[in-house]
């Protein structure tokens, strides 16, 4: 369910409700167009308040972000105006997209000053504004000049206008009369009609408004009872926060595919689970997914570098494959120079080539060298002689470039399939740190040296009988979690496939569920998650050795056993759940 106006009238009875009269003890913008403020009312509460281009909303929220290690100028900001204020007002306006909330705040004098901020849900041009006792701008999340728009500026010391008003009726506009007027001598469907003519009605919503008081979205106004429609709409409008009841909607695999401010008639009720509120509701929809989405936002240029450096070194390996290909051409340099060598005398001046017998062939065939008219005989072979040991030279060369080069593949690719796994910005400092040690990242001359990496955390399952199985997100916690492992723990590797290291926290056999589900653990977190017979090899970590100089993450293995793992679409639904809980 998008946040329209409709669902966000609820939301607004939510937030008034809970942070009422509530002091803002703490305020964090762990993304650039996000801002949480921890309030204290009877109980903390996090209000995440997000002007994101896809998933701008206003909820509370029980998951906790990331946030920078220095905070933004907008967070300061904030922190200076907002931080020890009290919430005095939460307030929808014009039935909109358009969250405004109250504070009560002290000014450098003591005083007591009124500021606001408000939350507009318009997709890219969503933003979030704090405006003085004055009504104006103090600063906004984003700047909007007037190249951007000759329509309206948001910019800091400006003055605040709300955005155009439809002329459409908000919620305590509606009744009967209103939507008769409104609707009469329309020629439109009725949900089509509902859209335009009620603030905040989307698509889904306008659907489900009919649908809850039994009338046919598609029906022109003009065939309908007017009175008798208009009276049911009406009913329902001042009847609905009575009847306030949020669900989720889960998939047949159980994850959450949306959420609503009260059951829906228009989706099947059988997947549709009751809960304690909107914003619980909200938070099972994107458990995940805004995490998810901001990482591979974040990661897009260094993907692009992975992927560029992995194409160079990929031709470069077609250099060498090809350097090694010729290597019969090399080898009959060597032989022309012989013979030419033993037939000299036979060589007369600017002859420009000889026929002679091959004595290298046991069958003696009959070879013609080329020559050239400007060197002389003895010349001529030097020349071939040359031409050997420079190819020579280029074989042994591309030889030892190939053992590095396939290295340098198997780091790059796994630094491309580890980005999937990033849940936090010290996930993506791991991978940065691996491919700058390794020279396909320049170090960060602007970034102040560190003492030490901070360490990532491996993602945590457990098994059906309660045993922990642990997974490296990237090479550098493969290699922690790998060599800090005892003995007789079991590991399990995807074979011969970029891929997550997986420990079973155990030093006991472990039972046939357990080592299949780490085994699907193991095949989920390689390249070859959809292959649909992927062997996956397992053995106890004592046969599990790392090679000196070998890249992070790079590892051998003996006394192990391997097993066909090929994963459903209930498996890998399972396993994403599950790490998003975790």
């Amino acid at each position: 369910m998008p946040m329209d106006g409709f669902t966000l009238s609820f939301m607004q009875r939510e937030l008034r409700d809970k942070l009422l009269g509530g002091r803002v003890d703490k305020v964090n913008q762990p993304e650039r167009d996000a801002l949480v403020l921890q309030i204290r009312s009877g109980v903390n509460h996090r209000l995440l308040l997000s002007a994101n281009a896809n998933q701008a909303r206003a909820q509370l929220t029980s998951q906790s972000y990331e946030n920078p290690a220095e905070p933004p100028m907008f967070c300061m900001l904030m922190r200076k105006h907002l931080q020890g204020a009290r919430v005095t007002n939460v307030q929808q306006i014009g039935g909109d997209r358009i969250l405004m909330l109250v504070f009560d705040c002290m000014d450098e004098m003591s005083d007591h000053v009124e500021k606001r901020l408000y939350l507009e849900i318009m997709g890219r041009h969503s933003n979030l504004t704090l405006v003085n006792h004055q009504g104006m701008i103090i600063d906004a999340i984003r700047h909007v000049n007037s190249e951007m728009s000759r329509v309206r500026t948001v910019l800091p010391g400006g003055e605040y206008h709300l955005p155009p008003q439809p002329d459409k009726l908000t919620p305590d506009q509606i009744t009967a009369d209103a939507l008769s007027l409104r609707l009469y001598g329309l020629t439109m469907p009725l949900g089509k009609a509902l859209m335009e003519h009620v603030a905040g009605m989307a698509s889904l919503c306008s659907k489900e408004v009919c649908a809850q008081v039994g009338l046919d979205t598609q029906t022109p106004c003009n065939e309908l009872d007017l009175p008798l429609v208009t009276k049911k709409l009406n009913d329902f409008f001042a009847a609905i926060h009575g009847r306030f009841s949020p669900t989720t909607l889960y998939d047949d695999v159980g994850m959450a595919v949306d959420f609503f401010p009260f059951p829906y008639m228009t989706r099947s009720s059988e997947n549709q689970k009751e809960m304690p509120s909107l914003s619980e509701a909200m938070d099972a929809f994107y458990l995940g997914r805004d995490l998810r989405m901001r990482m591979q936002q974040k990661s897009l240029g260094l993907q692009k570098h992975i992927k560029n450096a992995l194409e160079r070194t990929e031709k470069k390996k077609a250099i060498m494959l090809d350097t090694l290909a010729s290597s019969d051409k090399t080898e009959m340099n060597r032989v022309f120079g012989d013979l030419l060598t033993a037939n000299l005398h036979l060589i007369g001046k600017a002859q420009e080539s000889i026929t002679v017998q091959n004595y290298y062939d046991e069958n003696l065939p009959q070879v013609t060298i080329p020559l050239s008219t400007r060197l002389t005989p003895a010349q001529n072979a030097q020349s071939y002689y040359k031409k050997y040991r420079k190819a020579k030279v280029a074989e042994q060369y591309a030889a030892q470039q190939l053992v590095q080069i396939e290295k340098d593949i198997a780091l790059l690719e796994g630094a491309l399939d580890d980005l999937d796994k990033c849940e936090t910005t010290t996930d993506m400092a791991e991978i940065r740190y691996v491919l700058t040690e390794n020279g396909f990242l320049r170090p960060d001359a602007t970034q102040r040296k560190k003492k030490k990496l901070p360490e990532g955390k491996p993602y945590r399952y457990t098994s059906p009988d309660g045993t922990l199985i642990e997974v490296g997100k990237n090479s550098m916690q493969n290699d922690r979690l790998t060599l800090h492992a005892r003995g007789n723990e079991t590991w399990l590797h995807a074979q011969g496939i970029p891929g997550s290291h997986v420990i079973i926290r155990s030093e006991a056999e472990p039972s046939d569920e357990t080592l299949l589900y780490a085994a699907k653990l193991a095949a989920y977190y390689s390249k070859g998650r959809n292959h649909p017979a992927l062997p996956v090899d397992y053995t106890k970590r004592k046969h599990v050795k790392k090679s000196a100089n070998s890249p992070a993450g790079m590892v051998t293995y003996t006394h192990f056993q391997t097993a066909i793992i090929g994963l459903t679409a209930e498996d890998q639904t399972r396993i994403m759940r599950e790490a998003a809980q975790a």
